[in-house]
């Protein structure tokens, strides 16, 4: 199997002399986005020889797509998911990984499915993509690649603001996506009916993670803010967790809520926890 000709083995910016790219990385260059928004070049990650093994694997969406895999195109480090990805198929667990770039200014309007009313957070677009991930870059992907396209077999993730429109994804697209995980939430303004509409979801994620460092707020503009937005996204988390579990999820087997209580709101804390998380979301259920 072969995948189409649109999709090409990926290089660094021409602009950059190293790329720190691990494994089959591919582009799709220029699929369009959605409504109101840029087009975009999707990643996939492939596990070694996945064009010709003859098997098919489960599948990770993940938000902020040019901070998972290159630090040439990272904005301040990137996730290391593909070192965590070979780690972990050294363990014997392997997936496919989808890089979603996202829309540079729009950012914030993507991946917030409410309309703000305070100035500065102001979004709303969030439904109309998620939706286009759901029905433009998952069949692209499908027909591409090895994929098992079952909601079983189908995650989401993404961090801060990405956290929050995965788990919108538990709301609008559960028949798409069973697997949803969320780091370093940020829940901004105006959203937090996202956590209301959790806790009474008429099918539920088959699996849920969740993690919030106790430093999110470190760039805070001095130590008492830290503290008041630190505390203030730690709370917000469990009462995530909260939802979850009154909508029918098992703390500690298909919820977990992970506290790091020295990390901060960045790249390099969440690709710490990275290969756990994975583990929880695509391993086998603990009893």
């Amino acid at each position: 199997m072969e995948p189409s000709r649109r999709w090409q083995p990926y290089r660094a910016p021409a602009s950059q002399d190293v790329s720190s790219i691990v494994g089959d990385l591919r582009v799709l260059p220029g699929l369009p986005g959605p409504p109101q928004s840029p087009d975009r070049d999707i990643l996939v990650h492939l596990p070694a020889g996945a064009m010709s093994s003859g098997r098919r694997y489960p599948v990770l969406y993940m938000h902020d797509g040019q901070n998972l895999f290159d630090a040439a195109t990272s904005f301040s480090g990137e996730w290391q998911v593909d070192e965590t990805l070979a780690l972990l198929e050294a363990e014997g667990l392997e997936l496919i990984v989808v890089g979603i770039p996202n829309a540079g200014d729009g950012r914030y309007a993507e991946y917030t499915p409410y309309k703000g009313r305070r100035p500065g957070f102001t979004g709303g677009l969030g439904r109309a993509y998620l939706r286009w991930v759901a029905v433009v870059v998952k069949p692209e992907v499908d027909a591409a690649f090895p994929t098992l396209s079952g909601r079983e077999t189908t995650g989401i993730m993404g961090s801060s603001l990405g956290g929050l429109i995965s788990l919108w994804a538990a709301v609008a697209h559960p028949a798409t996506f069973g697997l949803i995980g969320s780091v370093s939430t940020a829940v901004t303004p105006g959203q937090n009916e996202i956590i209301r509409r959790l806790a009474r979801l008429p099918v539920p994620p088959l699996r849920a993670y969740l993690d919030v460092g106790g430093h999110e707020a470190s760039d805070a503009p001095n130590p008492g803010l830290e503290r008041r937005w630190s505390k203030a996204m730690i709370r917000e988390s469990w009462q995530i967790r909260d939802s979850l579990v009154a909508s029918g999820l098992r703390e500690g087997e298909t919820v977990r809520l992970v506290e790091d209580p020295d990390a901060v709101h960045h790249e390099a804390h969440w690709a710490r926890r990275l290969p756990d998380a994975l583990r929880f979301l695509f391993g086998p259920i603990s009893v």
